[in-house]
């Protein structure tokens, strides 16, 4: 069998230009402090802790200047289009579903922003939130977003068999740590599911 030598050097020059991005864009990003234990069925019991996030839903003003994208409308404001002028870091992972409304977007912010008191949006469209503490199932998936409900269901299969209870109130998150010109195959994605608070024992992330 015939090797396409000029193909495998585009593959594996993808791959060093995916694993150099990724160790560029994740490293030095402020996320979210959690404590994790690994559970056997292949997913992790996450405890959270209280977090702050700035968010928008799918939803768009019929105003010219607000017709862009949910990732724009949040990146203006931690790029001074806040009440306080203010630059803010740019945080990991960006979350989709935070407070459980359909193609809601949200920014997590930096602890010390969230200890000042985060800025106000300049935009109507945005709007500030504080996310209460609590125990989560989470297991990374492979893909783009289309396949969300996939592992949304997986998950969720996983936490039946384990004996789990997934709190009905809650519906899953999902989190992104990668940039779109990240290959695929190399993006960490991850669902997040809600469960029920016990005495679980995990260790620090």
């Amino acid at each position: 069998m015939k090797i396409n030598i000029g193909l495998l050097l585009i593959i594996i020059a993808s791959s060093v230009i995916g694993f150099t991005g990724i160790k560029l864009t994740r490293s030095g990003y402020e996320s979210p402090e959690y404590t994790s234990k690994k559970h056997p069925d292949g997913f992790e019991i996450r405890q959270y802790g209280t977090m702050t996030v700035v968010s928008t839903k799918k939803s768009i003003s019929k105003k010219n200047d607000e017709k862009d994208s949910r990732f724009m409308r949040l990146f203006r404001y931690i790029d001074k289009s806040n009440n306080k002028e203010k630059k803010i870091a740019m945080t990991t992972p960006v979350f989709m579903g935070m407070k459980g409304n359909e193609g809601e977007m949200s920014f997590g912010l930096p602890r010390e922003i969230a200890e000042q008191g985060a800025p106000l949006p300049s935009s109507d469209l945005l709007y500030i939130a504080r996310i209460k503490s609590g125990t989560f199932a989470a297991m990374r998936f492979k893909g783009k977003s289309w396949k969300e409900n996939i592992a949304a269901k997986a998950l969720q299969v996983k936490i039946h068999k384990a004996g789990l209870n997934a709190d009905k109130n809650s519906k899953p998150i999902f989190a992104y740590y990668d940039p779109p010109w990240i290959p695929i195959f190399l993006r960490r994605n991850e669902v997040l599911i809600k469960i029920n608070s016990s005495d679980f024992k995990t260790d620090s992330n």
